[in-house]
């Protein structure tokens, strides 16, 4: 069953919190959300964020168990919450939430009258202790900037970033935003994005978008360079328009069996647009321009690739990876012409690690070389491959640790020095690597 939310209160409510045994567990920023369920049923949750504040003990099978009384003192609901991930997934119950972290819980709640008002909540929280995994070790020139799960990063100069935490099928506004600077090495809450304000009522009208259901799968993403945006209609059509909604633009239709997973821009509103289902799945792409101008042939008439394809700046140029011919490896496609050259052989990792970031010679704006994320003897490790000398150098274990559910992302700096890396999942965090430190990727 799907659920529809259509509303969201984050109401004024007395909150007792407490933990069996005085756990050092807190439940903060308490929200009541009320919602419509597919058949049109009332759905009622209470969410917010499980704390522990100890600083050598860890908890696991932890369970929340919430009491809603009114204004009375009656007691009128009752649920039993669990520990989520940001895209609402419960987690195992043998999840371990660490010393000095935190994590979002979910409870649905049972309302025993159907026009009761909640005036409190009571919340006990239950887990049991054991001992924290001591976090590893980072690499030399890896710096991490955040612990909570990470979706997405933009570039604004050579030393300042913004990224983004929350759910991954989320819109963009619906994600809390941190900018970062580095050489401050310091990160800043944003009160939003600041396109986010585009985002309102007449823009959802002109661009046909009024369906909450709709509205939340269209995947609306502004480029960071210029005045366009991209999202995807009712029919699954790519559609870019002006930032307020005006002079929309198709750029490929007939998208209505394949799903959309990701928007990555390059400059100058170039980008690839991917698609797959689930994990191993053929991942299938085409590149345009947010002025509707298409770089590549369409989704079909593009070889399929089982990683994230990466593109050059230009989005001419594509790296992805397969079997073809018989010959596993990663390969270069140049989409307005067919050239298909094999890089170098080896397995890939699958669609859920960062696609290759591809570097060109500023001389002659040939591909020279580009950084991967691939398993090296079961460890993630970036690798530089150098095209003229034909070499794949492992460079530095990478901190991320997925499942096949989860996902990584990776974005170059403008001056090509720094690789800001995020990750969703209970491993998910925000990470800077710092490719000055690492060694040269040279033969």
């Amino acid at each position: 069953m799907r659920l529809i939310l259509t509303l969201l209160l984050t109401l004024t409510l007395t909150l007792t919190a407490h933990a069996d045994d005085h756990l050092p567990l807190s439940a903060q920023d308490v929200a009541w959300v009320e919602g419509i369920g597919s058949f049109g049923q009332p759905i009622f949750t209470a969410r917010g964020v499980l704390v522990n504040t100890s600083a050598d003990q860890a908890y696991t099978d932890i369970t929340l168990t919430i009491d809603a009384y009114d204004a009375d003192n009656a007691l009128i609901g009752a649920g039993i919450g669990v520990l989520v991930n940001a895209c609402g997934a419960g987690l195992r119950f043998d999840y371990a939430l660490q010393p000095d972290a935190d994590h979002f819980f979910s409870a649905p709640l049972e309302v025993f009258e159907q026009d009761a008002e909640i005036a409190r909540l009571e919340i006990a929280i239950n887990a049991a202790p054991i001992d924290p995994i001591e976090a590893p070790a980072l690499a030399d020139g890896i710096t991490r900037i955040d612990t909570h799960e990470a979706v997405m990063v933009e570039w604004i100069d050579d030393t300042t970033l913004r990224y983004a935490t929350g759910c991954e099928n989320h819109l963009f506004t619906e994600w809390d935003w941190y900018s970062y600077n580095l050489t401050r090495a310091r990160s800043t809450r944003l009160l939003t994005h600041p396109l986010a304000s585009y985002v309102d009522d007449d823009l959802r009208e002109r661009l046909r978008l009024q369906d909450d259901a709709i509205f939340a799968n269209s995947l609306l993403r502004y480029a960071a360079d210029g005045d366009r945006l991209l999202y995807q209609d009712a029919k699954n059509d790519l559609i870019s328009a002006a930032f307020d909604g005006r002079f929309p633009r198709l750029i490929y239709s007939a998208l209505n069996s394949y799903s959309l997973r990701n928007i990555y821009w390059q400059p100058d509103e170039r980008f690839i647009a991917y698609y797959f289902g689930a994990f191993g799945d053929p991942v299938l792409y085409f590149t345009a321009t947010a002025e509707s101008v298409r770089i590549s042939p369409a989704l079909l008439n593009n070889p399929p690739s089982v990683i994230v394809p990466g593109i050059t700046r230009d989005a001419r140029r594509v790296v992805l990876a397969g079997t073809f011919d018989d010959v596993t490896g990663y390969y270069l496609y140049v989409v307005s012409n067919n050239f298909f050259e094999l890089l170098f052989e080896g397995d890939s990792p699958g669609n859920n690690y960062p696609a290759p970031l591809v570097l060109t010679e500023p001389e002659d704006d040939l591909v020279n070389q580009m950084y991967v994320a691939r398993d090296v003897d079961g460890v993630p490790t970036l690798q530089c491959f150098n095209r003229e000398a034909g070499e794949l150098i492992d460079l530095t274990p990478l901190p991320i640790r997925l499942t096949t559910d989860e996902r990584a992302w990776w974005w170059l700096s403008p001056d090509e020095s720094t690789i800001a890396l995020v990750a969703n999942g209970v491993n998910g965090g925000a990470w800077l690597i710092d490719l000055e430190a690492l060694p040269a990727c040279a033969a």
